[in-house]
């Protein structure tokens, strides 16, 4: 899905959080160093390489889960109904694996690695939840990158 849809579906999973008292998380991730990727590899091997994350997340998140591109090498994950804790063990084993994964090159194959940030659903941040994540995010990225956070108030 896209940037649109993925707030749309936000603001309507953070309705129905509210309204039944459920948990929801909101999480940003973010391909590593895709830069790098892109100008040594070429953006045909870096459009490769998020379509490659892109159904990587597809396969082990739940149906329940909405994913979409945030922008360039960004992704979003709406977790609906997750506590924090399952949400950060889902997410850091998925990275985990990803890493592992060898992404195909002409010159020399390659893996790469992705951060998350991750923020939840309190009763007085709603307007905040995205920004919340995205600076969980740039703390994942702080701390060295290939690793998840979340948001600590």
């Amino acid at each position: 899905y896209n940037h649109t849809y993925i707030l749309e579906t936000l603001d309507k999973e953070i309705d129905k959080a509210y309204r039944m008292e459920t948990p929801l998380l909101f999480a940003m991730i973010d391909i590593d160093h895709f830069k790098l990727v892109n100008d040594t590899y070429g953006h045909p091997v870096g459009d490769r390489v998020i379509c490659s994350l892109s159904m990587f997340l597809k396969q082990r998140l739940r149906k329940t889960d909405t994913l979409g591109r945030y922008g360039g090498e960004e992704f979003a994950v709406i977790l609906p109904n997750t506590t924090l804790p399952d949400a950060e063990k889902a997410i850091d084993e998925i990275r985990a694996r990803f890493q592992q994964i060898i992404q195909p090159a002409d010159e020399k194959d390659f893996s790469v690695s992705f951060s998350c940030g991750i923020s939840q659903l309190t009763p007085d941040n709603r307007e905040h939840i995205i920004e919340q994540a995205d600076e969980a995010l740039y703390k994942a990225k702080e701390d060295g990158r290939n690793c998840v956070r979340s948001y600590k108030a």
